[in-house]
């Protein structure tokens, strides 16, 4: 009963934080105040390297948009809640993506203790699965790079068309 309680507690944490502006980052978990900061210095280098090998087999590069960057964020900062990577609730985010943005087609890479956005896209490229998306026939893109409580990243990039 108490897990479950701890889940409520913090599913209903990350939904809170869902609603707020991006600028209130701040996820208070057992009286603890821990940053959650989406550091674009390195999901922009994610960008840069996923399109540079996009590019390099004669796709077009993604372009950044802000519903699926949020939608990111969001995601990873739910992965850091319950301490694992998961695709959880990946429909949901499809779903927005398709009400707001038209999107027809989605897929989402997700990873963590990355260092740095070199590691994560070789990571991801050395994974056919997530290679498959990462050239998968996409146009936009979201992407988060956010540490935890212990310095370690967590890492989610949406994809859709």
């Amino acid at each position: 009963m108490k897990r479950v309680l701890k889940f409520f507690y913090i599913t209903l944490t990350v939904i809170t934080i869902a609603s707020c502006s991006s600028e209130d980052d701040t996820v208070v978990t057992d009286g603890e105040t821990t940053e959650l900061i989406n550091e674009t210095n390195i999901s922009d280098a994610i960008l840069v390297l996923v399109n540079q090998h996009r590019q390099s087999l004669g796709l077009s590069p993604l372009s950044k948009n802000g519903t699926a960057e949020q939608l990111a964020i969001d995601h990873t900062k739910y992965m850091i809640s319950v301490n694992q990577i998961n695709h959880d609730h990946l429909n949901q985010r499809g779903n927005v993506l398709s009400d707001q943005e038209n999107a027809t087609g989605t897929a989402e890479n997700v990873a963590r203790f990355y260092t740095d956005a070199q590691s994560v896209v070789e990571g991801w490229l050395n994974s056919s699965g997530h290679r498959e998306n990462i050239e998968g026939n996409y146009m936009y893109t979201g992407i988060s790079a956010i540490k935890d409580q212990n310095g370690r990243y967590y890492y989610t990039q949406l994809f859709y068309r």
